[in-house]
């Protein structure tokens, strides 16, 4: 691949030798000879110069040979890893698999070996089931769809088009939602669905509980990590960012362009505004409003300090008292 080629790929603007041959891509700590070097700082611009790659993409001009110039570096990287390391599925419908009752199937299909399609269930064009997943009765799957190995989805599930859900997620489970009175503990049986609307992403190992009565719903272009739980009745935003180890309870809505950072765990029935940022480790307790960043964590301190620290802390009430 010319550099000249490159640039187009990523919208960018040569410097230097539009015909320098570009061999593929390296990062900048393990820069590789021939290879094309995406630096979103001055640092990875010192590091990558000493593998000798053949570019630098970059935003600013910098001391080397050859350079393609972007607005923005990561996104360059995106565009340039679509383009040149696209994903590739199979197609066809395997012997092995179990395909239920009025099953209906776009063109281009995927189902692995040991994958089990319930009955009424849609496929749309290009969809992509991969072996050991199970897909619920009267499910709806959109075109472009890729549900990875060991996918569960519960019956009564709608999936949108062009989403990805990796290895281990399950979708549609029951929520955890009981009364507990004088007869004990009485489950209350979860009858909703749970939609998942376009071009969402849900990492492995991540659960969407099916709602009680209603729909729990996951916004368009909504990005979960892995190790997420998103409870019954929630109703997630459009384009949100769900980071690891997340935990929402039941009835949680969020708005637009939200971003729940590592750890941060969400009280039942809270709404979150649009815009809204929480740092991880944090909790949410009550509703947040639009446009604003939150946070409560503690971030880690040398052990013997903390215990100074926490010993004052217990004392606060104590001398607070004394002071008024």
């Amino acid at each position: 691949m010319k550099l000249r080629e490159v640039a187009e790929i990523v919208r960018g603007k040569v410097v230097g030798d539009p015909e320098a041959e570009v061999e593929g891509v390296s990062t900048p700590q393990n820069p590789k000879e021939g290879t094309v070097v995406f630096c979103q700082s001055k640092k990875d611009v010192e590091l990558a110069k000493s593998g000798g790659p053949s570019a630098l993409v970059v935003r600013e001009r910098v001391d080397f040979p050859n350079l393609v110039l972007v607005e923005d570096v990561r996104l360059a990287l995106a565009l340039f890893l679509e383009k040149v390391y696209p994903e590739v599925h199979p197609t066809g419908v395997s012997e092995k698999a179990h395909i239920g009752l009025n099953v209906e199937m776009g063109r281009n299909v995927y189902v692995g070996p040991f994958a089990f399609i319930g009955n009424n269930v849609k496929l749309g064009d290009n969809v992509k089931v991969y072996p050991f997943t199970y897909v619920g009765d009267n499910t709806v799957v959109g075109e472009g769809t890729v549900l990875f190995p060991h996918v569960t989805v519960y019956p009564n599930t709608v999936i949108g088009r062009n989403v990805r859900i990796h290895s281990g997620a399950v979708i549609g489970a029951d929520g955890f939602g009981y009364h507990i009175g004088k007869e004990g503990i009485k489950k209350l049986n979860h009858i909703g669905g749970v939609v998942i609307e376009d071009e969402v992403e849900i990492g492995a190992n991540t659960t969407v509980d099916r709602a009680l009565i209603d729909r729990t719903v996951v916004g368009k272009e909504t990005k979960v990590d892995n190790l997420v739980m998103i409870a019954h009745n929630c109703v997630i935003g459009e384009r949100n960012i769900i980071v690891a180890q997340v935990g929402l309870s039941g009835s949680v809505r969020t708005g637009k362009e939200v971003v729940l950072a590592g750890q941060v765990g969400v009280a039942d029935h809270v709404s979150i505004g649009d815009k809204v940022t929480v740092t991880a480790k944090s909790g949410v307790t009550k509703d947040l409003p639009s446009g604003k960043v939150y946070g409560a964590n503690l971030p880690a301190v040398e052990w013997s300090k903390w215990k100074r620290i926490y010993a004052l802390l217990l004392k606060l009430p104590e001398l607070l008292k004394g002071k008024r």
